[in-house]
């Protein structure tokens, strides 16, 4: 009985040649994209973190819980991040905030002065937690909240009792200066930038900085920003 060849089918050099390099073209487009991606979520992730953080804090003081809340900021040598809130009970505002010069009390000072420590994770109102994920535009920081606002205050990066610091600027680790984006972008107005228009809005998409803002008022009022480089503006998230 004569046996019937078998077709053994297999793929051409000019066939693996043309799969290769539309992986390599879709890797080129892809790769970039879901990188910016990723680090957008890392730093958004964060952000809003620490939009949370301050809000509850805020909340705590404006529903009565404490007459006094303090947001608190640190970076240690190794550039990790600590954010923590913490309380002082209504009963002890008379006998502590108005017996002194410095209002948003830190360090040494602070032991004795709040109720309530995030950092020690002392009452489930205050809050802690440490990064090391982004950057921010601060090394060490206080800012102070009361109900009704009179006694807003800031302290070491976050101003003083008469001029306090609203935001704080959370960035992607990538970008060697954390900072308000807009601040750069008007010292640049007057610098010669390298390559074409084309280049430079090209390096605009492919890398874009990731960077958001969180603000807050003396009455508590919290927001979250993300900076779009595109088209130079602060959009609300």
């Amino acid at each position: 009985m004569q046996s019937i060849p078998k077709k053994i089918k297999g793929f051409t050099i000019l066939e693996v040649v043309i799969v290769l390099s539309l992986v390599g073209i879709i890797s080129a487009i892809g790769i970039p994209k879901f990188n910016s991606w990723n680090k957008d979520r890392v730093v958004r992730a964060e952000a809003e973190r620490v939009r949370d953080i301050v809000t509850s804090i805020t909340s705590q003081v404006q529903r009565g819980l404490y007459g006094f809340g303090q947001f608190q900021v640190e970076k240690d040598k190794e550039s990790n991040v600590s954010f923590s809130t913490n309380g002082m009970l209504m009963a002890n505002i008379a006998t502590r905030v108005f017996t002194g010069t410095e209002l948003c009390r830190t360090g040494e000072e602070g032991v004795d002065y709040w109720d309530h420590f995030g950092v020690n994770k002392q009452n489930v109102e205050v809050r802690f937690y440490k990064t090391n994920e982004i950057k921010v535009d601060v090394s060490n920081g206080v800012v102070c909240f009361s109900k009704d606002g009179s006694l807003f205050s800031g302290g070491i990066d976050f101003g003083d009792n008469a001029d306090v610091v609203e935001t704080i600027f959370i960035c992607s680790r990538d970008i060697e200066t954390c900072e308000d984006p807009e601040l750069d972008l008007a010292n640049t107005e007057d610098e010669e930038l390298g390559g074409t228009e084309e280049e430079q809005e090209t390096e605009k998409d492919t890398n874009p900085p990731v960077i958001y803002v969180v603000s807050w008022s003396r009455f508590g009022n919290v927001k979250l920003e993300k900076w779009y480089s595109k088209s130079s503006q602060w959009i609300v998230q």
